[in-house]
């Protein structure tokens, strides 16, 4: 007789329900063919006995094993094991009752994607020099109480059901709205596309415009994770330096002029990672080869919200007429990283094929917190949140690059940037960045060791992008000190 009493342990006082404990272990000797299909089980009375529960329980365990298929129930005649199980070769019992974790790798073999680092994660509670928002200043009390009466809203029932891939209708008409007067695009909410983010946005474009051999124009150095896009879908990238007034336009017309480019991929406003500003005529340039040539524009405008000086240049995708512009950005520097909202502008006819591409891979997003933001963008609370950090992420710019150049002008060289929230760092080579890391991390500070950008550029780099706005006054302070006790 098959030893049930030694093999199901029961323990009362765990969460799960005894009779669950007993259906399991029955599975697990069953999975581990120790209990053969056609096998039977003791009645509901003798196992009740063996394991000393109430019968009620031993017939729950039961009558749940026979409604997941593991066994049949035949009146009068017995329990036993499905006869339709397929039969393997029985493991000896070595060891009774051997609680087995999660198995560490997969029976099957897996290929290594190699395209793109392993994934790295910051740490939460160290000072970091980090290109992003401020998550203190996120207003998350009013976007918690708008995402509450949306749902307890008896008209909004319908934003919990499927609806459109291109996103919720209400957000992509405030977004147009949004777009039109603050960027010169003439937009209707046909034209806009929400997704989680630049990044998925990148890679939706490239999923619809690209096949393998493709030619993709970008910047040297460059955005590293749209790189990895661009290859991911077997595209060649050739690499165009930048100066201090952006892309280098006469190098991208004279690879135009042996080649037939797909698209060119670009950050206009602030270049990533060095923070330059493309000139008007280099635009205008770029959109007159564009049609001229007939490639794509992916215009990745990810922090258009932030400048400091005066007015900024408005998008290539203001002054496009011909459709070469596929315009995208992102609300996760606006707020931050947990917004996952993001959009892309361009002809309906584009966005009509992401949209089924889309299908395949995310079929919506949060339509509830896409209304949300919606409701606050016609509230007018985006634009007083966007003003207010504003005014908090210029103060820290300008007190960030006063101590960079009194206490590290002679070992780092930066240019104040009219915008955005990083400055492009050149670090004198005597003072290598993966060093400088490890001896900053040492000290609470957390900075990058620049490796990325050499990933993304043809030639090597001593520089990372330093960011400001996260910090407060006191933080920079700190920051700074410690880069510059760990490059004395």
């Amino acid at each position: 007789m098959f030893p049930w009493k030694s093999v199901i342990k029961l323990t009362p006082t765990c969460s799960v329900p005894l009779y669950h404990q007993i259906a399991d272990s029955i599975v697990g000797e069953i999975m581990e063919s120790r209990v053969q299909p056609g096998a039977r089980l003791p009645g509901s009375r003798s196992m009740s006995e063996l394991l000393e529960v109430h019968r009620k329980t031993v017939v729950a365990a039961y009558e749940d094993l026979e409604a997941q298929g593991w066994i049949e129930i035949h009146p009068s005649k017995g329990t036993f094991v499905n006869t339709r199980l397929p039969v393997k070769k029985p493991h000896q019992i070595t060891e009774i009752n051997i609680k087995k974790g999660f198995p560490e790798k997969t029976g099957y073999e897996v290929e290594d994607y190699d395209n793109i680092h392993d994934p790295t994660y910051p740490p939460p509670h160290v000072v970091g020099l980090h290109d992003g928002p401020d998550l203190r200043m996120v207003p998350t009390q009013l976007i918690s109480q708008t995402y509450k009466s949306i749902l307890t809203r008896r008209a909004h029932i319908p934003h919990l059901r499927y609806f459109e891939v291109e996103g919720n209708p209400y957000l992509r008409t405030q977004l147009s709205l949004h777009l039109n007067e603050s960027r010169g695009l003439q937009t209707s909410p046909e034209n806009i596309f929400i997704n989680r983010g630049s990044q998925m946005a990148i890679f939706m474009a490239s999923m619809a415009l690209l096949k393998p051999g493709d030619i993709v124009i970008g910047g040297d150095p460059g955005y590293y994770y749209a790189e990895r896009v661009f290859t991911h879908f077997g595209a060649k990238i050739i690499r165009v330096p930048v100066d201090k007034h952006g892309l280098r336009t006469d190098i991208v017309r004279e690879i135009c002029e042996k080649q037939c480019v797909r698209m060119l991929y670009i950050t206009p406003h602030h270049h990533f990672p060095t923070t330059v500003t493309l000139c008007a005529e280099r635009r205008m340039e770029l959109l007159e080869l564009a049609n001229k040539c007939n490639f794509a524009i992916l215009e990745d405008d990810y922090d258009y919200d932030f400048h400091y000086e005066s007015s900024p240049l408005l998008p290539l995708a203001s002054a496009d007429t011909n459709g070469m512009v596929v315009y995208i950005g992102s609300l996760s520097k606006t707020f931050a990283p947990f917004l996952r909202i993001g959009f892309m502008v361009a002809p309906q006819n584009l966005l009509h094929q992401i949209g089924k591409r889309r299908q395949i891979i995310d079929i919506q997003g949060d339509y509830a917190m896409e209304q949300t933001i919606g409701e606050l963008f016609r509230l007018g609370e985006i634009k007083r949140h966007m003003k207010k950090a504003l005014k908090i992420y210029r103060q820290r710019r300008d007190w960030f690059c006063e101590l960079m150049c009194d206490q590290l002008g002679d070992r780092v060289q930066f240019k104040k940037p009219d915008g955005g929230m990083s400055i492009w760092a050149e670090f004198d080579p005597a003072f290598p960045l993966p060093e400088i890391r490890e001896a900053a991390k040492k000290k609470g500070l957390a900075i990058s060791n620049g490796k990325i950008y050499n990933k993304s550029s043809d030639r090597t780099w001593n520089a990372a992008r330093l960011g400001f706005s996260s910090l407060n006054l006191d933080e920079i302070e700190f920051a700074v000190g410690v880069l510059k006790e760990v490059m004395r």
